[in-house]
C-alpha cells in the first residue's frame, strides 16, 4: 500500500487576482489513480470550479496550468503543459497545451497545477519563486510585444526564470490571441491570450526554483527512460521530424491530396516543396534545432533570414500549420516573407491557424465581390499571394485597427457581420478555425473534428497514423482495427475505432506530460509502455487496459463539461465548405464528404463509446462505470430536453 505521492507534488496553488489572496489545495494518491495528471485534474477542477454560465472574458473564469505528471522526470519528451479555461473563442471548455520549459519551472517550484482566478485593476503580473508568490504592477510591459516583454522580465528577474505571456493581441483581447512560453513556445488555440488580457494580467513568471520529484522505482524508472530514447530514436515518424520539423508533413500531405490551398480549394500544390521542412532546411534558413524541456526529438527550427524588404528575422519557426496556414493557404510562395509572418504572429502573441484561415476567407470574400472598401483602407488588394496585404492584415488585427477590428473577433463573427453567403467558405465551426488537413479525404480527422470539444482542429485527437507514412503507423492502425486494409484516406470504415483509440491515447498522453508527437503521431510510446511508465513514476499499478479507461474518462467527462455548456449532437459537424463542395485530387479522382457520411461515421463512435446515438450524450450507465456518477444528473436532463 502506497503512503504517499511519488513523481508530482499533490499541490495546486490558487491565485486569486482580485483580492491578492494566494492558498495552496492538495490532491491524493487517489486523484492520481483515477486522472493520471494535469489534463484530466484540471477537467474536473473545471466542472468543480467555473459555472456553465460564466463569462469567457470575466473574472469568474478560470485559468489552469498543470505540468504532467513525468515532467520534472528523466522520461525523455514528457515536459508539457496542459493549460485549460473557458474559451472566448468558442464560448465553452477549451483545453490546450505548450512546451518548452513552463512545465518543468512549475514541478521546481514545488507545485503541479497553477490556478489563476479573478482579474486586477491595472496591467500586472504574477511572480512565482518557490512559496513565494506575489502579484506585481507592470504598466512597464503593458503594450510590448512577446520578445520585448520576455527580455525586460529576464534584466529583471534573471536568465533563469521562465514566463507564460501575451502580446499586443491579448491585451487587446483577440478572440485567437496566444499564451506563449519563452516567446516561440505558443499555447496558440482557443484565446487563452484574450483570458489573461481580460484579467489584465500580462504573464504568470516562475522562478528557478529548488524542489525536485522523486519517482517510486528509480531502477526501474531509469531503465524504461532509456527503452524510451531507443524508441525515439528508430522511430521512422520521429527520426524525419527530428530532422526536417514539423514541417516534413507537408509533402506526404502533397501527394497524398490532403494538403489544404487557397482556403480548401485544393488539395495539393504544385510550389509544396516551398513550404515543407526539407526546403527550409536545404534552402539554409534552419541554423538549428531546438527541443522543449526534457525532449530529444527537438522537433522546433531556429530559423534565420535577411533581405532588404523584411529585414533580419531570426525567430523559431515556422512549424507545418504555420506553414500551410500562412504559406500554401494564401498562396504565398515566398519563404522569407513566410518566416516574416511566423516571426510576427509570435511576438503579437496570434495564432497562426485562425489567422491564416481568417485572411484566406479575405481574399476569397475580395475575389467574390464582398469586402471592396478594404483595398482603400489597406492601400493594396487583398488577393492570392499578396504579401503586402497579408502583413498588414496581421498588424490590422493584432492591434484591432480598421476591419482588423472586426477579424479579431474570429471568422465565425466575422463572415456573419460581412455577409451571410461568406461563411460558405468561412472555414470555422463551433467558433475554431479548421486547421491544416483535408478531412473530406482524411475521414478520421474528419470525424475527429467534428467531436472535438475545441472545435475542428487536430490537437485533441491526432489521428495521424491514418495516412499509413510509417510501418509503425500501419501497424498501429491494424492492430486498433483489426484490418490492414483500411490504412490510407479516402476511407470511412473503422474510423470510429480509430478515433476512439487516438483519444483515450492522446488524453493520457497530456495527462503525463508527453509529447503527442511520440504517442500518437510517431509511435514511441503506447498504452503497454504507458502502463509500465506510471508505475515506475508513481507506484500505482494500471493495466495498458486501465490506463485507457483513465483517458476514456478524461474524454468523457470533456464531453459532460460541454453538455453542461449546451452542446448537443447537432454540434457535431464541420465546416460548410468541407460537407458541401468536392474537392479533386492530382490524380483527378473527386471526393465529397456529406453530412449523411458523417452521421453514419457518428452513429458507430457513439455505439462504440455507449453515449446515446440521438443526442451523442454519454448514457448514465456508461458515467456510472467510468465513475462519473457526479454528471449523471446533467446527463438525464440534457438527453430528455
Amino acid at each position: 500500500m502506497l503512503s504517499r505521492l511519488y513523481a508530482v507534488h499533490g499541490r495546486i496553488l490558487f491565485i486569486d487576482l482580485s483580492s491578492g489572496k494566494t492558498w495552496i489545495e492538495r490532491f491524493d494518491l487517489r486523484t492520481l489513480a483515477t486522472w493520471m495528471g494535469s489534463r484530466g485534474i484540471q477537467a474536473k477542477l473545471y466542472w468543480d470550479l467555473v459555472s456553465p454560465n460564466t463569462d469567457p472574458l470575466s473574472p469568474d473564469n478560470i485559468v489552469f496550468i498543470g505540468s504532467g505528471t513525468l515532467t520534472g522526470t528523466p522520461m525523455p519528451s514528457a515536459g508539457r503543459t496542459t493549460i485549460t479555461f473557458k474559451s472566448p473563442a468558442t464560448g465553452r471548455y477549451f483545453k490546450t497545451s505548450v512546451g518548452g520549459d513552463i512545465g518543468l519551472k512549475i514541478k521546481m517550484n514545488g507545485y503541479d497545477i497553477i490556478a489563476i482566478k479573478g482579474s486586477c485593476e491595472e496591467p500586472s503580473i504574477v511572480y512565482i519563486e518557490n512559496d513565494h508568490v506575489e502579484i506585481r504592477k507592470a504598466k512597464d510591459l503593458w503594450g510590448l510585444d512577446v520578445r520585448e516583454a520576455f527580455a525586460k522580465l529576464r534584466n529583471r528577474f534573471g536568465f533563469d526564470i521562465d514566463a507564460l505571456l501575451i502580446g499586443p493581441a491579448g491585451e487587446k483581447l483577440v478572440k485567437y490571441a496566444t499564451l506563449n512560453a519563452s516567446i516561440y513556445n505558443v499555447a496558440a488555440r482557443g484565446g487563452g491570450g484574450a483570458v489573461f488580457g481580460s484579467k489584465k494580467l500580462k504573464g504568470v513568471v516562475i522562478g528557478k526554483g529548488s524542489s525536485y520529484v522523486e519517482v517510486a522505482d528509480p531502477d526501474r524508472f531509469l531503465e524504461l527512460a532509456l527503452h524510451v530514447v531507443h524508441r525515439i530514436t528508430t522511430d521512422e515518424a520521429l527520426i524525419a521530424t527530428a530532422h526536417f520539423g514539423t514541417a516534413s508533413a507537408t509533402m506526404g500531405l502533397d501527394k497524398t491530396s490532403t494538403l489544404p490551398i487557397k482556403n480548401f480549394r485544393k488539395s495539393y500544390w504544385e510550389h509544396a516543396y516551398l513550404n515543407s521542412g526539407e526546403h527550409y532546411v536545404e534552402a539554409g534558413y534552419v541554423v538549428g534545432r531546438v527541443g522543449c524541456g526534457q525532449c530529444i526529438v527537438s522537433c522546433h527550427r531556429h530559423s534565420k533570414s535577411k533581405t532588404d524588404r523584411y529585414g533580419y528575422i531570426d525567430t523559431v519557426g515556422p512549424e507545418y500549420e504555420t506553414s500551410n496556414a500562412l504559406g500554401g493557404n494564401l498562396e504565398i510562395t515566398d519563404v522569407d516573407a513566410l518566416l516574416k509572418f511566423n516571426d510576427l504572429a509570435n511576438i503579437y502573441g496570434l495564432d497562426t491557424i485562425s489567422l491564416g484561415a481568417v485572411i484566406a476567407w479575405v481574399f476569397e470574400s475580395y475575389e467574390k465581390g464582398y469586402l471592396k472598401k478594404l483595398k482603400k483602407e489597406l492601400k493594396t488588394e487583398p488577393i492570392w499571394g499578396n504579401v503586402d496585404a497579408v502583413l498588414k492584415l496581421i498588424d490590422k488585427i493584432a492591434k484591432r485597427e480598421g476591419f482588423g477590428d472586426v477579424l479579431a473577433e474570429g471568422l465565425e463573427k466575422a463572415c456573419r457581420k460581412v455577409h451571410p453567403e461568406t461563411c460558405k467558405w468561412a472555414l470555422v465551426c463551433r467558433g475554431l478555425e479548421h486547421s491544416r488537413v483535408e478531412t473530406r479525404i482524411a475521414r478520421a480527422y474528419a470525424l475527429a473534428f467534428a467531436l472535438n470539444p475545441r472545435g475542428p482542429d487536430h490537437l485533441h485527437t491526432e489521428t495521424f497514423a491514418e495516412f499509413g507514412f510509417s510501418e509503425g503507423a500501419r501497424k498501429l492502425i491494424e492492430r486498433i482495427t483489426g484490418r490492414a486494409d483500411v490504412v490510407g484516406v479516402g476511407k470511412s470504415e473503422e474510423r470510429a475505432k480509430i478515433v476512439v483509440w487516438h483519444e483515450d491515447m492522446y488524453a493520457v498522453t497530456e495527462a503525463l506530460g508527453f509529447c503527442a508527437f511520440i504517442t500518437t503521431a510517431g509511435f514511441a510510446v503506447d498504452e503497454f509502455l504507458m502502463s509500465e511508465i506510471f508505475r515506475a513514476a508513481t507506484g500505482i499499478n494500471l493495466s495498458p487496459e486501465e490506463v485507457l479507461r483513465v483517458g476514456e474518462r478524461i474524454v468523457t467527462l470533456e464531453r459532460m463539461i460541454q453538455v453542461r455548456e449546451g452542446r448537443t449532437r447537432k454540434d457535431d459537424t464541420l465546416p460548410w465548405r468541407i460537407l458541401n463542395e468536392p474537392i479533386t485530387t492530382r490524380d483527378g479522382q473527386t471526393y465529397t464528404l456529406t453530412k449523411e457520411e458523417l452521421d453514419k461515421m457518428l452513429d458507430e463512435y457513439f455505439r462504440l463509446r455507449n453515449w446515446d446515438i440521438k443526442t451523442g450524450i454519454p448514457k448514465p450507465e456508461k458515467l456510472k462505470e467510468l465513475g462519473l456518477d457526479f454528471t449523471i444528473d446533467v446527463a438525464l436532463k440534457s438527453i430528455g430536453r
